[in-house]
C-alpha cells in the first residue's frame, strides 16, 4: 500500500464515521465500504491498524456497547470532525493541507 492510498483510506474512514454519528460503524462494514472504493487488497488486520492509528490521533473512539462488545464500532470525535472539515475545505479550494 502506498502512502497516498493509506491517506485515502484514513480520510475515507473519517468520512464514513462522520456520517454514522454517535452510533459508529463496525469494522466489517467499514472494510466493505473501503473495498467498494477499490481497496480490494485491504484486510481486517490492516483496517484495524488504521483505526487504532486514528484513535491514537484522537480522531476516532470506540462506541461502548452493552450487547456484543467484542464487535467493536467506531465513531468520529470532535477532533476528527474538525480535521475532516478542514481537509474537505482545503480540497474544495485546491489548497494543500
Amino acid at each position: 500500500m502506498t502512502k497516498e492510498q493509506r491517506e485515502q483510506i484514513r480520510l475515507s474512514i473519517l468520512r464514513y464515521c462522520d456520517c454514522a454519528d454517535e452510533f459508529g460503524l463496525g469494522e466489517p462494514l467499514l472494510l466493505q465500504f473501503l473495498r467498494s472504493e477499490g481497496f480490494r487488497a485491504l484486510n481486517s488486520a490492516r483496517l484495524h491498524a488504521e483505526l487504532v492509528y486514528l484513535a491514537d490521533k484522537n480522531f476516532l473512539v470506540t462506541v461502548p456497547k452493552l450487547i456484543s462488545p467484542e464487535n467493536r464500532a467506531w465513531r468520529i470525535t470532535a477532533a476528527g470532525r474538525d480535521f475532516f472539515a478542514t481537509e474537505a475545505q482545503n480540497d474544495s479550494t485546491g489548497e494543500a493541507a
